[in-house]
């Protein structure tokens, strides 16, 4: 099954490529796109191997690093273009998306095989904890912004990234080490199945380096594509860009709900939101200061007013401990409008 993935990414990539020097700007997106989507299942794949090859005592770190390789990628090149735009509305997509989307559909298709699924509460403890450091973490830019000279901004927002990246480290240090957190490594447990270490390592780099010239070629035609569909780069930052650095989690989400475990589905869910606030977002800004193209905290007024929605949406659907369906609609309702929303704004 893995080697039809590496096919098709091959495939994609050579398309890819030949559009490209071709100058076929829609066809390069496309199958740009195409790739990095199959390439960042194989490295989600990859980065799960790895950690059961190197112990106990690094898999946390392995994970945390690399988990969200795609996307790390497509940030990087992005900055690196000086997309500052498209990278903030990736990173708000990417928390929204996880939240309303992928949490949404979880619920709708796990509540439509199961009729009602139950949770343990103290797991909605860690990831609200989470989203208020995130959110607050975000405002604190907006709210200080004017009384910062603005030589010392970036160096007020590089160690607002360090605070929000160490807590993510305590936080899922905290939940290895606590009790109430091992359903969620036994039900992760059922479905592992392990590659020999050469081929781990050799998919690894070999799919990350692929990820790393798509994402050249898709935010190469960023521009492009933006004005043949008349639609804001912040829309396509918002939009495709989490779904192609995150769709294998989606998955991974989506069927675990089905399947009954439900504490997989929401760590996979809510934790990755909660990672790409505490990791992501703090990685980007790191990225800014190394490429000298600065990315800070402070978001414009609309995409953080979604974050805030989105929180609120998420604890109104986890605060009791149970998932109904009609909660998994209205999650994907709120996900939908601010699509619209989006799409007719400049």
């Amino acid at each position: 099954m893995h080697l039809k993935f590496e096919i098709a990414a091959a495939i994609s990539l050579v398309v890819a490529v030949i559009s490209h020097y071709i100058n076929f700007s829609l066809a390069t997106f496309i199958f740009a796109a195409l790739a990095l989507v199959i390439l960042s299942k194989i490295l989600g794949d990859a980065t799960e191997q790895l950690s059961l090859h190197v112990g106990e005592g690094v898999a946390g770190l392995v994970n945390v690093t690399l988990s969200n390789l795609a996307e790390l990628i497509i940030i990087f090149v992005a900055i690196r273009s000086n997309l500052i735009e498209l990278v903030q509305g990736g990173i708000v997509g990417s928390i929204v998306g996880n939240l309303l989307l992928v949490l949404g559909c979880s619920i709708y298709f796990g509540c439509k095989k199961h009729g009602r699924m139950v949770f343990n509460e103290q797991t909605r403890t860690l990831f609200v904890n989470q989203f208020f450091l995130v959110a607050v973490t975000l405002l604190l830019p907006t709210l200080f912004g004017a009384r910062i000279p603005q030589e010392r901004q970036q160096i007020f927002n590089d160690l607002l990234a360090c605070v929000l990246a160490a807590m993510y480290f305590y936080f899922y240090r905290l939940s290895l080490k606590d009790a109430r957190f091992h359903r969620v490594d036994e039900q992760a447990h059922s479905v592992e199945f392990k590659w020999e270490k050469t081929r781990t390592l050799s998919s690894l780099l070999g799919a990350a380096t692929g990820a790393f010239f798509m994402s050249e070629f898709l935010i190469g035609e960023v521009k492009t594509i933006a004005e043949m569909l008349d639609v804001s780069q912040l829309f396509i930052g918002f939009i495709l860009l989490p779904i192609l650095g995150n769709i294998a989690e989606h998955a991974v989400a989506i069927v675990a709900a089905r399947k009954g475990m439900t504490e997989l589905s929401l760590a996979v869910a809510v934790g990755s939101a909660s990672q790409v606030g505490m990791v992501v977002a703090p990685a980007a800004v790191f990225f800014g200061t190394i490429l000298d193209n600065p990315v800070t905290l402070n978001f414009a007024s609309l995409p953080y007013g979604l974050l805030i929605i989105s929180f609120i949406g998420t604890y109104l659907v986890l605060r009791d401990g149970e998932l109904h369906q009609n909660e998994g609609v209205m999650l994907l309702a709120l996900y939908l409008m601010m699509v619209i929303a989006f799409a007719f704004s400049q």
